[in-house]
Parts: structure tokens; sequence; C-alpha cells
């Protein structure tokens, strides 16, 4: 009877357009509009609740659509009921003009009414100030913890229920309210007959149904907005994905064992706090863990001290993030500010592991990829990225889909990646996502979800603030040390173009690498309060997973050896050539001095042994040693983020190449006491990589002068034989030779006898070392 009656009532509301409104008195001298759609839910709840519990744990489209086909009134009544209750919402904003307070205030309340799953929606949106207004976003909070609790005497219930006796022979006291209530379930302070102080959460009578309903609701309502926007990305899939999470979420024990490997995994990292799990204490809807003190991470108001701590523990929130989802694939998938506090002495505490997620490693190295590629600008290869982390399928016309990348990552790098917003830049994408028919993965949501959480926190304390700005700094180091053939493959590509390595993303990696987000860590097992290990370039470069970059700083050193000593020859013989001729000048009467004359004509006949090319090795090289002093000497004091891969330090350098002999000397001097001091402060394993490293770079260097000995004196056997054909005179040859060296035009002009060709072609910064 009680069914037929709701299902009259909801007949009526749908008629009527899911809502009216009667004036009503709320309380004694108050009146106000109160949505039918209340009511209707009020008159309902008796009947729900007498029903039976779910005859399922875990939850499947197919196993949660049965069940709920045969009971039709409930699923009626529940869209009448969100009907009603959104409707209302939004008629009564506009009908009488609520202030942006009252309408903030009314939402809190009507998805709190909704149920729990409305109130994780509304959570998500809740740390992110791009999309809601303050307003918004202050009562919106008030859903991570501060929702309205159930009776203590039904937590009682429920606890005496899990373990089959009394909760006062398990705690020696329960706090006598919930110090917290959540979507799901509701916490009591505890303590343990040992002494210990625990937190004990105690799930929601009835919550199980009541999400698997809206889930039912949820899905048929996206099978429609799918149909009617035509949208690629498959709606109904992602409610599964998000409805199976959420039932895993309600077995307490998974959560449990969720939060204990999460502490295995993560516990070690600087400033991270992860709390004990009572796993023995802990059943199906009962959860026991380590009472944390502590205050929600977004609560330092502007101005306060707490600002800045904010920002330091949502950079170590960045870092754990991308250990999480790039490094270990286990991630913490409801990070609100709810579940995020700040501890007593300064450290990160995370909550609340019922949500939790796995990437498999082909996609955690495609994710870095599509970072890299993203940074230096290569849409080309993030177009590639996208097809290996299941977002494009492999036939997509790839011509059509780099240009649309390359105006929505423009647009958005614009400003420089320093000012790319990571919830902007997902929204933007979105666009095209639809455009060129994307497949949005459930990682990719959450992945999303986790860094704007993280950034929306940030924002209200900086609102420069960006977290990719924080995260890029990890994946260079991840780069930098990486041991898989595919991250080395991207290393390579980003490093060389056209077989020349271009120093300046050398010098972008090494620098970012050396930032906070970007330093090693205590390594697992260690004893807490432990030094991590050095995080400057140079210890980088010289530790045990760096040995691929290595060998290629190695490589380049080699080469930048061999071009050394060529291009001092050539300065050699320059300076030599100008010495002479200035005294010939001088001398008055260039004839006179036939032996000057003819030592001249020999320094001209000399080869020329260096190219730009090998200048610009030099340069190259003479930088990366500065980039490497500056790090090592403030190992952390660059605090600006580079704008991408292929941008360079605004200080201009002075290079080697164009100072004198003697400078490039005292430039290896100062270089080798550099080295020295450094020594002092690595420890032996590095000790051991850097005496090492002479050695290999005078072996790379002496394997490239063999190689180009033996170049050259197969070349030369060739040219003997085709000039001894040449019967030309020595007069006419000459220009011909003096062509292919470099100072022919200094040559001819005086062998012809003319004095009076410019001084500044015989400077030796015209050629260079």
């Amino acid at each position: 009877m009680i069914g037929k009656q709701a299902y009259q009532k909801g007949r009526a509301l749908f008629k009527s357009r899911y809502y009216y409104y009667r004036h009503v008195t709320h309380r004694q001298g108050e009146t106000g509009f109160r949505p039918l759609g209340e009511e209707l839910r009020r008159f309902v709840s008796t009947s729900a609740s007498n029903e039976e519990e779910l005859n399922f744990t875990e939850y499947t489209a197919e196993i949660n659509s049965a069940y709920w086909e045969t009971r039709p009134v409930a699923v009626t009544q529940r869209l009448v009921e969100v009907g009603a209750s959104l409707g209302s919402w939004f008629a009564t904003g506009s009908m009488l003009g609520e202030s942006p307070q009252e309408r903030a205030s009314r939402l809190k309340r009507i998805l709190t009414q909704l149920g729990p799953a409305y109130i994780k929606i509304g959570q998500a949106i809740s740390s992110r100030p791009d999309v809601l207004s303050p307003v918004f976003l202050g009562e919106l909070e008030k859903l991570q913890d501060r929702l309205p609790p159930f009776s203590t005497d039904e937590a009682l219930k429920v606890i005496e229920e899990e373990y089959g006796k009394s909760p006062d022979k398990v705690f020696q006291s329960l706090s006598p309210e919930p110090v917290a209530a959540a979507s799901l379930g509701q916490v009591y302070k505890g303590v343990l007959y040992d002494g210990s102080e625990v937190a004990v959460k105690v799930q929601r009578p009835g919550v199980a149904k009541s999400i698997s309903l809206d889930v039912l609701v949820l899905r048929r309502l996206a099978i429609q907005v799918r149909a009617w926007r035509k949208l690629n990305t498959n709606l109904p899939l992602l409610i599964d994905e998000w409805a199976a999470s959420l039932f895993k979420e309600l077995d307490y024990r998974q959560e449990a064992q969720n939060g204990i490997k999460f502490k295995e995994l993560y516990s070690h990292l600087d400033g991270v706090y992860v709390p004990k799990m009572y796993s023995e204490l802990t059943t199906r809807r009962v959860l026991v863990m380590e009472w944390i003190d502590g205050e929600r991470l977004s609560s330092a108001t502007a101005g306060s001290r707490d600002v800045l701590d904010d920002i330091r523990l949502v950079e170590v929130g960045v870092r754990c993030s991308l250990e999480q989802l790039l490094e270990y694939g286990f991630y913490h998938a409801d990070p609100h500010p709810g579940n995020l506090l700040r501890t007593r002495d300064g450290k990160l505490a995370y909550l609340d592991f019922g949500m939790v997620g796995e990437v498999d490693e082909k996609i955690r190295r495609g994710l870095i990829r599509a970072t890299l590629h993203l940074v230096n600008r290569e849409y080309q290869s993030l177009a590639d990225d996208f097809i290996t982390l299941g977002m494009l399928p492999e036939d997509s016309d790839k011509e059509k889909i780099v240009p649309a990348l390359t105006g929505v990552f423009a647009e958005a790098l614009a400003g420089g990646v320093n000012n790319l917003s990571f919830g902007d830049l997902s929204s933007n994408l979105g666009r095209t996502m639809y455009e060129f028919q994307f497949q949005i993965p459930s990682y990719y949501t959450l992945l999303v979800r986790s860094m704007s959480v993280l950034e929306g926190i940030a924002l209200r304390s900086d609102p420069n603030y960006k977290v990719l700005a924080s995260a890029y700094p990890w994946v260079a180091r991840r780069l930098l040390t990486d041991t898989s053939p595919e991250l080395r493959d991207t290393l390579l590509a980003l490093l060389y173009k056209d077989g020349k390595l271009n120093f300046k993303r050398m010098q972008s990696l090494l620098t970012q690498s050396t930032r906070s987000t970007g330093l090693p860590q205590r390594p697992k097992g260690a004893p807490e309060g432990s030094p991590p290990p050095r995080g400057d370039a140079l210890a980088l470069l010289l530790s045990p997973k760096a040995n691929f970059i290595r060998d290629i700083v190695i490589n380049e050193l080699g080469k930048g050896t061999d071009a050394a000593w060529r291009v001092s020859v050539d300065s050699i013989v320059m300076g030599a050539y100008n010495e002479l001729y200035s005294t010939m000048v001088s001398s008055g009467d260039p004839q006179s001095l036939p032996f000057l004359r003819n030592l001249l004509e020999f320094l001209t006949q000399i080869p020329k042994l260096s190219d730009d090319e090998d200048v610009e090795q030099i340069d190259g090289l003479q930088a990366l040693v500065q980039t490497l002093q500056k790090t090592s000497a403030a190992q952390q004091a660059s605090s600006s983020f580079s704008d991408g891969g292929e941008t360079e330090t605004k200080e201009k350098t002075e290079t080697s190449s164009r100072c004198t002999l003697e400078d490039q000397i005292q430039s290896f001097v100062s270089f080798v006491e550099w080295s020295i001091k450094e020594a002092q402060t690595l420890d032996q394993e590095e000790r051991l990589q850097a005496a090492k490293l002479p050695f290999d770079v005078a072996q790379n260097a002496s394997n490239r002068i063999i190689a180009r000995a033996v170049r050259w004196f197969f070349t030369e056997e060739s040219t003997k034989e085709s000039q001894s054909r040449s019967q030309t005179t020595v007069v006419r040859s000459m220009p011909q030779m003096r062509q292919t060296t470099p100072h022919a035009s200094i040559q001819k002009r005086y062998m012809f006898g003319s004095d009076d060709f410019p001084k500044s072609m015989f400077r030796p910064t015209h050629f260079g070392i």
C-alpha cells in the first residue's frame, strides 16, 4: 500500500515538472519555501528502510540492474526524489533571487539529503576554485567531514553486531559523539586497553543499498546524456568503474589492507605519514586505525604562517602522488582535503584508503613520456603517447590530430609551463578529445582529480601556484635514472637532434632534478631521521642508477676533449700568424724578410683542424659544467621552473671558445679545484665513479683521435694520388690549395703583395679557441 501511494505521488510530481512550492513554517517564527521533493523523501523513507539489505557485496552493472528490476517503485521514487530536489534548487535560485551564500548552503543540504553517492560528487568538486566560486567551495567543503551523523546508539549496535560482543569489551573508552561524519561512515575516538589512541570508523546503516540505487539512477541518466550529446566517452562505463570502487570502499577489511600496503610503499618519503592499521580489530563495517592529531591542509588563512607550510606540504603531496601514479602504480583515489591532514610535527598524513587504484607499468611509462613531450612541445610524439595510453585508436589520423593538439597546447603553454594550470589544460583538452573521439580511461580521470585537488588546495594559499611546475622535477630525475629501454629511447630522442646533443635540454633536466620535488628520498628500510641521499646534479650523474646518462656525458666530454685540442692548435697557429704578420708590417719592407715570408706561407698551408661544431661543443660543455657547479654549490637554491626543456637560463655566460688559451687553461684549473673540493663530499661509491671518469673520457677522446687520424691518412693518400696527375705550377695551384685552408684569403692577398687588408681578420677572437 505504501509503495502504491508513493508511485501515485511520484506521477503527480512528474506531471508538475518535478516541483511545486508551498508556504510552510520551518520553525517557530520562521517561514520559507520547502520543495515538495523533500516531503516525498520523508514519506518514502520508512518503507525503504524496512526492505531487506542487498544480496551482493561486489558491484557489477548486470547484478545491480537485476536486483533493482524487481523493485521498480523504489527506482521511480528515487528518480522523482533526485529530480525534485535538484530541480527545486535551480528553480528557487532564479525565482526568489537567493544570494550565493543561500544557494550554496542549500545545495550542500540537498546533496547531503540525497545521500552518499551525491556527497561523493560534491566532494570531488569541492577543491576546485577554478570551477566554483569561493562561496560554494566553502559550503561543499563541509561534505568532506562535517556531515550530519547518525545516532551513536545505531553505531554501537553495528559495532556489537560486527564483534559479537559489547563495544566495552574491545575498547577501554569511546567518545560519546562522533568526531567526524563522512559519506560512508562516522569516526569515534577510542582508547584500547593497551592505552593506544585509535580512530574507530563505523559504517552508516543501509549505505550499500543507497549507493546501489543511486548508481542505477546515474547510469540511466548517463546513457541518455551520452545518446543526446553523442559523446565519445563511455559515461556508463565510467560510472560502473566508480561504483565498483565505492563498493570496495564499503568493505573496511579491504581498506585496512590498502592502508597497510600504502604505508609499506610510501611512508619512507620525507614529510609523509601513514597511520597504522589494526587489521585484527577491523571487520567489514568497523575500521580501527591509529589516531592522528592534526588539521586539514586547506584550513590555513591568508597571511598566516601556515600558508607557506601548506604550500610545502602540497609539494610533498605532489611528490607522493607522482610516486603513486608513476613509480609504483598503487594510488590513493580519493585525495580530497578531508583526507589530507597537517600533523603536529609538520607532516602530511593520508587518511581513508577505501578508494585506491592501480596503473600498470606500460601506462606509467607512457604518462612520463607524455609529460616530457608536453613540456618540450613535442606534439607529434605526444600524439603517439595518447595511442600508447589507450586514449586514441591506433588507426587515428595523426595528420589531423597533431595540428589540433598543437593548437590546444600552444595556447595553454603561451604563458610558459610555469603558468600552466592543470585544471585548465584538462578542460581545454576536452574539446579536442570530443572532436577526435578520444577514449577516457579511468586512470586519467583519477590522475586529473588527484593533481587538481592538490592544485586547488595550493591555490587557496598561493593564487599563482601550478602543480605541473612541481611535478616536472620528479619526472626529470626519473627520466635521467630510469633503466627501462622505453624511457632511455625517450631520453635520447629528447637530447639528440641530427646527431648533436641539445645541451640546453640537458641543463634543464639536470637543473629541474635538483628542485625539492625532484630530490632523492630516504631509501625504504632506512631508520627514521636518517639523511636522504645528496640531490645535486653531480651526485645524480655519479649515482648507480645514472649509468646511461653518465655514458652520454662521457661521450660528450670525449668529443669535447677531441675538439679542444684541435681548436687550441688552430688558435696557436692563428696567433703565430698574427704576430709574424705584425712584425713584417712594422718592418716597412716585407720583401726584405724572406724567412718570415716563408714561415707565413707555411702557416697558411696548415689545414684548419676545427669547425663551428667543435666550438659549439666546447661552449655546451662549459655551460654544462657551470650547471653542475651551481646545483652543487646551492643544491636547492633554484626555485624557478625553467620554461620547458629548450629554455635556457637568462644569464648569458662568456664561453671558453671565445677566450684566449690562457683563459681556457685558467678555467680548467678552476674546474679541477672545484672537482677536488666536491670529491671530499662524495661517498665511497660516488668517489669510485668520479675516479673512473677521467680515464673513461681519455679513452673516448683517444678513440676519436685515432679514428680521425685513420680517416685523414686514407684521405691524404687519395689526395696525393690525384695531385700527382696534376701538372699545374705552384703559383697556379696555391690559390686552389688555399681555398681549402682556413687562411686562404689571407695567404692569397699576401702572396700578391697586398698589405692593406683589414687587421681585424687576424684577431684570435675571430677564429676562436
